[in-house]
């Protein structure tokens, strides 16, 4: 194996027992939520469709569209249809695990493989399967049952910050998203347009994850600054005046604002954090 241009920071991932018992928490949270939601006729999450389940006693504020009067005539009491993700719905997931996701304490890379934990809790408690891909190495990770959550984590905890490719030839490949209805884009992506995802994704339903260093959100308040790319070594020193600082928050704003407003065209769904910000935070915004 190649060794890395620089010495990263936060090449790693580590999922601590601590980290799984909060992931379950978050995917008894996801799955209460849904059958809340089916169970008053409407779907949690987007995709496929839905499957019929069974039946339970209707409570005030049910859609009344869900009440089975043909049960209602014969038992004299009223039910609702419950239904459930239909098992056949597939999605698939674009992790960065490229150099640049190396930055950052925790690591990009650290938070972003735990909401891509999230993901794949999500897609389990909706009956859906999920292909994970990973862009250093390309790495196949398939997830299809609940039993097999602990080792597919166990394997993804292998993935390391390294090399030169990200986000934009993994998401090239049309063979990689052909059985996906929803499509997941993870990382900092900064290899990546809004066009290079839209080109491809089609009419599917499409979210980018986008996570930064602090440090890469907001400049530290020092006078110099030596940044080092990460892939590929070189070494810039730079004063931090205000002029530099206002045209890097101005740059970045830019770039920000294109991936929301091509995202909010394709009806895609957008959001941006900090490494700071919990793994649980960020989940919720992708499912509530």
């Amino acid at each position: 194996m190649k060794e890395p241009a620089v010495r990263l920071p936060s090449p790693s991932i580590e999922f601590p027992e601590e980290f799984l018992q909060r992931l379950g928490h978050f995917a008894g949270r996801l799955s209460a939520a849904r059958d809340r939601r089916e169970g008053a006729g409407q779907a949690h999450l987007q995709g496929a469709g839905l499957e019929f389940k069974g039946y339970r006693p209707y409570r005030p504020g049910d859609d009344l569209r869900q009440l089975d009067w043909l049960l209602y005539a014969r038992l004299r009491r009223p039910f609702v249809r419950v239904a459930q993700r239909e098992a056949s719905e597939h999605w698939t997931l674009f992790l960065d695990s490229s150099a640049s996701m190396g930055v950052g304490r925790p690591g990009k890379l650290q938070r972003a493989a735990e909401v891509a934990a999230c993901i794949g809790a999500a897609a389990l408690s909706s009956g859906a399967t999920l292909d994970l891909w990973t862009s250093a190495a390309v790495r196949f990770l398939p997830l299809r049952r609940p039993a097999d959550l602990r080792g597919w984590l166990a394997l993804l905890a292998e993935e390391r910050a390294q090399g030169t490719q990200g986000l934009r030839a993994l998401c090239s490949e049309p063979l990689r998203i052909r059985r996906a209805g929803r499509w997941f884009v993870l990382g900092d992506l900064l290899d990546l347009e809004p066009r290079h995802v839209f080109q491809i994704a089609g009419r599917r339903e499409v979210t980018c994850v986008q996570i930064l260093a602090p440090e890469e959100l907001e400049p530290p308040r020092v006078d110099a600054v030596e940044w080092i790319d990460p892939e590929g070594g070189e070494r810039w020193s730079c004063s931090l005046t205000e002029d530099v600082r206002k045209a890097y928050e101005h740059g970045l704003g830019q770039r920000l604002e294109a991936w929301r407003s091509h995202c909010s065209r394709h009806r895609a769904s957008f959001g941006c954090w900090s490494t700071e910000t919990s793994f649980e935070k960020i989940a919720r915004a992708l499912f509530d």
